[in-house]
């Protein structure tokens, strides 16, 4: 399924339902303005760095060029701020501001071979801080009793803030001594893309269960860049980088 192009369906149908839908007679619950506080208890997988190294030829690479992702995951909690408007046909337009922080285990790489010498580079105390400025389209598709059942798809501009340890030294053979060892701390701060899609159960007027699984876009590779077997390019496509953020939330509203 392209997950890109369906989170787009929903929010242009969230955009024109919401500018061009007649208005219903009736006032139901959940129509109109709203704010809304959700807690969220998040699994961030496959976090991406900035790549610290090249693979040598013979090297099975990982990420792509400009980035590396680590083989980590990471449960976390999550804040979102929500300002949205539904008409009274279900459809509607919010705005909301979403915050994590992901911390992850360490992990190395072994980037070039010469012998018995191995070439390793090493990510220590890997974290990101993500900030995500959200347009989501929303629509109320089932309602009885005060109890609701909607869905929505939202767009993200990501402020994202990493920071790491790179190590790099040399390992002989079995030997697990480190020899030629630099370090250095890194901190960087880059603008990303992300969409996502989700499912709303409203239990109450001011209480929700939120699910939702979004993806951070990291980077394409182009069609002339190959590798080998088990590479990243395989087949003649081309590979992007993502990071999937699975919630599950408690929202509160006002």
């Amino acid at each position: 399924m392209n997950f890109p192009k369906l989170t787009s369906i929903i929010v242009l149908c969230g955009l024109l339902s919401a500018r061009y839908a007649p208005s219903a007679d009736a006032v139901t619950t959940y129509r109109g303005r709203g704010t809304y506080i959700t807690l969220l208890s998040s699994n961030i997988k496959f976090p991406i760095f900035t790549k610290e190294f090249t693979e040598a030829t013979g090297v099975l690479s990982v990420g792509g060029v400009k980035q590396v992702w680590l083989d980590k995951t990471n449960q976390t909690i999550g804040f979102r701020l929500t300002q949205e408007r539904i008409r009274p046909n279900g459809a509607g337009l919010g705005f909301s501001v979403t915050y994590w922080r992901g911390t992850f285990g360490d992990e190395s790489f072994l980037y070039q071979r010469r012998g018995n010498e191995n070439q390793i580079a090493e990510y220590r105390d890997p974290t990101h801080n993500y900030l995500f400025f959200d347009l989501n389209g929303i629509y109320i598709a089932w309602e009885s009793n005060r109890k609701a059942w909607g869905f929505y798809g939202l767009v993200s501009l990501i402020a994202d803030h990493e920071a790491y340890t790179i190590d790099k030294y040399t390992l002989l053979g079995d030997d697990p001594t480190q020899r030629n060892f630099t370090t250095a701390e890194r901190n960087n701060a880059e603008l990303r893309f992300g969409f996502g899609i989700g499912t709303r159960i409203y239990v109450a007027r001011f209480c929700s269960f939120w699910l939702e699984k979004r993806w951070i876009v990291g980077e394409r590779f182009s069609a002339n860049r190959t590798f080998g077997a088990g590479g990243l390019f395989e087949g003649g496509r081309q590979k992007t980088l993502y990071v999937p953020i699975n919630s599950l939330g408690l929202a509160i509203g006002f």
